[in-house]
């Protein structure tokens, strides 16, 4: 017994050193990667909106002014001008928003195509992966994805999530994992070592 604690633990530091070899977890943290392209979108959309409700309603006071309309009419249409310039400022806010995105999303791919080359990374991590408990991704299809090379159709905030998720349960500081899985881990990352050598 006393034999095989200190065996898990190195195992576990093992599959953590050859995880961490392979995936640069910075290029993988999506949320903080996107949060400030998404806060200039929003300043983008609002002046998007703004312009187009102040030339608006800028017509609209040239027209009240010459007498073509009344100031009751005039009460109308600025609120009716709301509805154009809230839809103009959210078209822009979602071009601007993917616009910023896009750059990140391929570089996440990019990364996913470096660390799972030819033969696929993320299965041989596959009996700790089955252990984690991740809303909206199906760990099969990601599993089988990786085995076939098809893991970067994936979105990849979801590949990122579940990065994520796996290094903090490798670590320990996510959810606790056996260690007949980590010692399974480490063999298949020993044998996928070996297949590409």
């Amino acid at each position: 017994m006393s034999n095989q604690q200190p065996s898990k633990r190195h195992s576990r530091k093992n599959v953590i050193r050859d995880f961490e070899k392979h995936i640069t977890l910075s290029r993988l943290d999506y949320k903080p990667r996107v949060k400030p392209g998404k806060a200039m979108a929003k300043v983008v959309g609002l002046i998007f909106a703004a312009a187009v409700y102040l030339a608006c309603f800028g017509i609209a006071y040239i027209s009240w002014s010459k007498g073509s309309i009344d100031a009751n009419m005039l009460n109308k249409m600025s609120f009716i001008f709301m509805i154009p310039a809230s839809v103009v400022g959210l078209m822009a806010f979602l071009i601007s928003s993917n616009r910023r995105e896009f750059p990140i999303r391929e570089d996440i791919r990019a990364h996913v195509r470096d660390f799972e080359a030819e033969h696929g990374y993320l299965w041989r991590f596959e009996p700790v992966l089955n252990q984690l408990e991740l809303e909206k991704i199906d760990i099969e299809w990601l599993i089988k994805a990786s085995r076939e090379g098809t893991l970067t159709e994936m979105a990849p905030e979801d590949i990122c999530a579940t990065i994520q998720a796996l290094h903090e349960a490798l670590s320990g500081n996510g959810q606790q994992i056996s260690g007949n899985a980590i010692l399974q881990v480490e063999k298949n990352l020993a044998s996928g070592t070996q297949a590409t050598c």
